[in-house]
């Protein structure tokens, strides 16, 4: 699906470059819908009596299939962008890739904000983890987990990929958050 025209409503995406880009590049990252944002809409659609989104990933993955750019552009939608892609020499890793794309005006990743970090032991690998872990509550969006990733291009294409993943990064999944529930009636 062609959702170009949605994704152009996100504020956070620019649509003008600044600096200094390759001239050809992709940009991966994740459309995400802020809670602030989700809880808005649900309280809309309970004032209409219209069902309530069960959760923001969902919606903000089925609100970019929509029909109608305006509707997308009223729901406030944000993202991340975490991976950039170029034959010409962004930069020597991940970590500097990222960062560069922050340069010519994507909302990325930061060490600033904690969202990235480079280390080169496992010590730092799991603070990381435990951090998130404990502290992803308090984030005003939705994860699941983190990612993982070999920081150097040229070990990047040593390792290689799957036919369906790369094998220099691994998604850490948290548990699942759990809540009890009182059955009053049958």
């Amino acid at each position: 699906e062609d959702v170009s025209a949605n994704v152009k409503t996100i504020r956070s995406i620019p649509l003008k470059l600044k600096g200094d880009y390759p001239s050809r590049f992709e940009i991966r990252g994740e459309i995400i819908f802020p809670f602030e944002a989700f809880n808005a809409l649900n309280k809309e659609r309970e004032e209409n009596n219209e069902e309530l989104f069960a959760n923001p990933r969902n919606t903000a993955s089925g609100t970019l299939k929509l029909q109608d750019s305006s509707v997308v552009a009223k729901r406030k939608l944000d993202c991340f962008l975490y991976a950039v892609y170029s034959e010409e020499n962004v930069s020597e890793g991940h970590y500097e890739s990222v960062l560069k794309a922050k340069t010519w005006g994507f909302k990325v990743p930061t060490p600033e904000n904690n969202y990235l970090l480079k280390t080169n032991s496992i010590e730092g690998i799991m603070e990381f983890i435990h951090y998130w872990d404990e502290h992803r509550k308090d984030l005003p969006f939705e994860i699941d987990g983190i990612v993982i990733k070999v920081d150097s291009f040229e070990q990047q294409e040593e390792l290689g990929s799957t036919a369906k993943s790369p094998r220099w990064a691994i998604a850490y999944k948290f548990k699942t958050e759990q809540a009890s529930a009182l059955l009053e009636k049958v």
